[in-house]
């Protein structure tokens, strides 16, 4: 995996972002990674859809079928199973902000074996819950790919993974933020409908 190539890409896009951000996970840091940005070029997904596949490729036995959180992974998955030749199934959260497999989708079933694909992951709270969806369907997570994890490496999803892009991105609870006892704005990117009092 060319982490320096993810990371070219993720500034040609300007989906590199540094100010004063609240994550999905409801913590704060400085760095902000706008995947959208990246979305919006095809090009671009379909070639870290390609890296992704490439990083699983050995392991595309073990695996059934490609799925993904929306919404923001959605295109990043789905470009990752069209290269690996397997079927994709998303995830949505209900009308309770649950995480939930999205009606039709009949390739997730009893024995599935998953791939599952976040855009980024600082907490690993998405992984998680996707993951107990999977689960309560009768099928099981053996594989995760991110497509930049925010821990640098100290992630622990509970199964293998891997990462395109690793980065030491420094986030805090509101309460031990720095950045708002300076005073300094917060914004709110990205919002997938996720209850701020989701860890």
């Amino acid at each position: 995996m060319d982490g320096n190539r993810v990371r070219e890409m993720l500034v040609q896009s300007d989906a590199l972002l540094e100010g004063h951000f609240r994550y999905t996970s409801g913590r704060h840091g400085r760095v902000y990674f706008e995947k959208i940005r990246i979305a919006q070029n095809p090009a671009l997904v379909d070639e870290l859809g390609g890296m992704m596949a490439d990083a699983f490729r050995g392991d595309s036995e073990e695996i059934d079928v490609v799925c993904s959180p929306a919404f923001g992974a959605i295109v990043f998955g789905f470009s990752t199973a069209r290269h690996l030749g397997k079927p994709f199934a998303f995830l949505q959260r209900d009308g309770e902000g649950r995480m939930t497999l999205r009606t039709g989708f009949t390739t997730v079933g009893e024995g599935s074996r998953v791939l599952l694909i976040e855009d980024v992951a600082t907490t690993g709270g998405s992984i998680s819950e996707s993951r107990e969806a999977i689960e309560a369907r009768g099928a099981s997570v053996v594989r995760t790919g991110i497509l930049v994890d925010r821990t640098n490496g100290a992630l622990d999803p509970g199964m293998p993974w891997k990462a395109l892009l690793s980065v030491e991105a420094e986030s805090w609870e509101p309460a031990d933020c720095p950045l708002c006892r300076q005073g300094v704005p917060l914004h709110t990117p990205g919002s997938s409908g996720r209850k701020p009092d989701r860890a």
